[in-house]
């Protein structure tokens, strides 16, 4: 007798369910919706979008379910066992007819004209199940138009279908009530709340979300039909976040960015900054060739001219008054590339230490040995408790903002610690205004109550730690009676958001670098340190770092961009000879970093004044012809690829830096590509030696943290309070 065979169990916390004859297992609680897209099984939607809750609101997705009186809505209904759905029955197919008909009674007949033709939605979904013909002879309805509802975005309340997006996406990510929905039935229309400037930094992010033309880019609006830009994926250079970006051009010019999502990094969200601020890279007044000063004038060279005169006066200059007299910035907004070109420009070619990044990061070496952020951003949305002292980044790194807010939705415990009020207060558990300079003898306290009280976990902190007596004899002072005469809370206040720190985990602690005001900053990350091993911040499952704030500052760190000693250009005494990648000290109010130069060397996209100032002025390239990678704030590195060709005569930033060092070191600058120099930069640098080039390319790859007491290399977290005289944070 032959045994039929038994079918596999299905894996816990499952469910299997038929669609259109096809039998599936998908996790519970899945949408239909999503458990067809699982499938390779399209069923239409308008309203739904799987990072906005869902509403049901359009009725395109109807189907068929076996056993249910009459069809129902794929994306507000979960999969049970057993399920039996119909998405092309015989009435799901006449519904979805009917809907688009309905929508279409009143759309007006414009694709020829609108900006959205050509990628639009409702375009796609009416050749592929709408009605041919439209049952509807009755003139359509119209509305004066474009409405503008802020600067960048028009409103055609003719277009709009109601979906609602736009004003859910509002409300639910960046919690910002701008949009609103007025009137009611036929009547209702999308508008800004009275009283309220559609002013959201995420207001783009509606445009794209549209699904017809109702929402437009007033900067791109009628530039270009989009089946005539060429799209090329990159990464945006306005913050540390490293949200991926579409550049999307027409003869050589940008004409639009457009998300490019990249869901552990940006969850596929643009910040308007980073969307809208484009126009610098086509701008006619860009320098375009090289220039000399000749009788105190700024003229045209050539290359040759300009390379020649730079390399001799570096080379004179340090053999006249020593190797660290010809020191160099570069922006921290270069390619790590770059970066690396320019290192080895002045520590290898001249010999010099006096080479730095600017803005310059801080220093804030973790438990971990190094200067990096452990855990990732993804990783944020499975916090229990988020710790955030001194930081904003709302302004710093906008798209943080919404994943912040996404972890208090998912239940984190959020307490906000900062001198003025800040965008994330409402979604808080605790929103606590402490000044900067009160901020390591708040961290201590709470360090000291954790352990007083003994609130931390026990075996981790035994098993995994050193150090912990002696920084508890350090830190028994900080009581938090103490603690609230110095920063103006209640002791009871300040007890009851310690407590809550080590209550619900995993945690998370991010940290400003630098703080404003007499800090001890040994005292501030020792205190930090010993916070985040007591909550838990830095096992496998938390995360914990000092948020860098520009595209490529981890980068810079990792590279070691950053004198030795009091070598620094931009502090002590000023070298003689300067070149100044990406970076203008007059424009930000820093001329006293110019006093003693003699020779200025400045490679800029725009005669700035300090390039106004220089001997030797080189053409930069914007990122948007930039090939190389940048180090976001969690350590990933990504690939960003040219999309239009610098003006001019402009060359790759990175080709002048070979150039020049080609003429003061015979070997070493041999490269013929950024790809060429990643290859040595990689072997240099080990962290970057782990990571795969090809997949730097596809999403970006974080560099490995080389743990300490995680089973990674042994040993353990070290307590570091007990290790400063006088105490942490005092």
């Amino acid at each position: 007798m032959v045994q039929e065979a038994t079918k596999p169990a299905a894996p816990p916390n499952t469910v299997t369910l038929t669609i259109d004859e096809r039998e599936i297992t998908v996790p519970k609680g899945t949408l239909l919706v999503e458990a067809a897209k699982s499938a390779g099984i399209d069923i239409p939607v308008f309203c739904y979008e799987p990072r906005l809750a869902p509403v049901g609101a359009c009725r395109m997705c109807l189907v068929e379910i076996e056993k249910m009186p009459r069809l129902q809505t794929a994306c507000t209904t979960p999969v049970a066992d057993g399920m039996i759905v119909r998405t092309n029955a015989e009435k799901s197919r006449a519904a979805q007819s009917d809907v688009l008909g309905m929508l279409l009674a009143n759309h007006p007949l414009d694709c020829p004209v609108c900006d959205k033709g050509g990628e639009c939605p409702l375009q796609d979904t009416t050749f592929n199940y709408g009605p041919g013909i439209s049952k509807f002879i009755e003139p359509k309805r119209t509305f004066p138009k474009p409405i503008p509802l802020s600067p960048l975005i028009a409103l055609d309340r003719e277009r709009c279908i109601m979906c609602y997006r736009c004003v859910r996406f509002q409300r639910e990510i960046p919690g910002d009530e701008a949009l609103t929905v007025i009137d009611r039935g036929s009547h209702s229309e999308i508008a800004v709340t009275e009283g309220r400037d559609f002013d959201s930094p995420f207001s783009g992010n509606t445009i794209e979300l549209c699904p017809v033309g109702a929402l437009t880019s007033i900067p791109f609006r009628f530039r270009a039909r989009p089946w005539d830009l060429t799209k090329v994926p990159s990464v945006c250079d306005k913050c540390s976040v490293g949200c991926n970006l579409n550049v999307e051009y027409r003869n050589n010019a940008v004409l639009r960015l457009t998300a490019h999502p990249n869901p552990p990094v940006d969850d596929g969200w643009l910040c308007d900054h980073g969307r809208f601020t484009y126009d610098y890279v086509n701008d006619k007044n860009r320098i375009d060739r090289p220039l000399i000063r000749r009788n105190g004038q700024l003229v045209p060279a050539t290359w040759d001219e300009a390379l020649d005169l730079a390399a001799q006066r570096f080379r004179d200059t340090a053999d006249r008054a020593g190797n660290d007299a010809v020191g160099g910035v570069i922006s921290a907004r270069a390619t790590n590339e770059e970066l690396y070109l320019f290192g080895k420009l002045f520590r290898g070619a001249l010999g010099s230490q006096a080479v730095d990044h600017y803005p310059r990061t801080g220093s804030a070496i973790g438990p971990f040995g190094v200067d990096a952020l452990h855990g990732s951003i993804e990783a944020l949305e499975r916090m229990g408790t988020i710790v955030l002292l001194g930081v904003d980044p709302l302004k710093e790194q906008p798209v943080l903002n919404l994943r912040l807010r996404k972890a208090a939705k998912n239940g984190a415990r959020l307490v906000v610690v900062s001198p003025e009020a800040n965008d994330l207060d409402p979604v808080a558990a605790h929103a606590l205004r402490v000044p900067h300079a009160a901020l390591p003898t708040l961290a201590a306290t709470w360090a000291n109550l954790i352990v007083t009280e003994g609130l931390h976990d026990a075996e981790f902190i035994g098993g995994r730690t050193a150090g912990l007596d002696r920084a508890r004899a350090t830190l028994v002072d900080f009581t938090v009676e103490r603690a609230a005469s110095v920063i103006g809370l209640s002791a009871e206040l300040i007890a009851a958001v310690g407590r809550a720190l080590a209550a619900q985990g995993p945690s998370a602690l991010l940290f400003r670098r630098e703080l404003s005001g007499t800090i001890d900053h040994a005292q501030w990350f020792a205190a930090l340190n010993d916070l985040s091993l007591l909550i838990g911040a830095t096992k496998e499952d938390g995360v914990f770092g000092g948020l860098v704030t520009q595209n490529n500052s981890q980068g810079a760190i990792d590279l070691g961009i950053a004198p030795e000693g009091d070598a620094s250009p931009f502090g002590g005494k000023a070298p003689s000879a300067l070149y100044l990648l990406g970076v203008d000290p007059l424009g930000d109010g820093r001329a006293e970093a110019l006093d003693g130069v003699d020779f200025l060397v400045v490679q800029e996209l725009f005669l700035t004044d300090t390039a106004r100032r220089a001997d030797v002025v080189f053409p930069a390239v914007s990122w948007a012809e930039k090939e190389g990678t940048y180090t976001n704030l969690e350590r990933r590195v990504q690939r960003i690829r040219p999309a239009v060709r610098p003006p001019g005569e402009a060359r790759p930033d990175w080709r002048v830096i070979r150039d020049l060092g080609k003429r003061l070191a015979p070997n070493g600058f041999a490269f013929t590509s950024p790809t060429a120099v990643w290859q040595e930069l990689a072997a240099a640098v080990p962290a970057y030696g782990q990571l795969s080039y090809g997949a730097l390319g596809r999403g970006g790859q974080q560099w490995a943290l080389p743990h300490i007491g995680d089973g990674n290399g042994g040993g353990r977290f070290t307590f570091r309070s007990g290790d400063l005289e006088g105490g942490a944070g005092r």
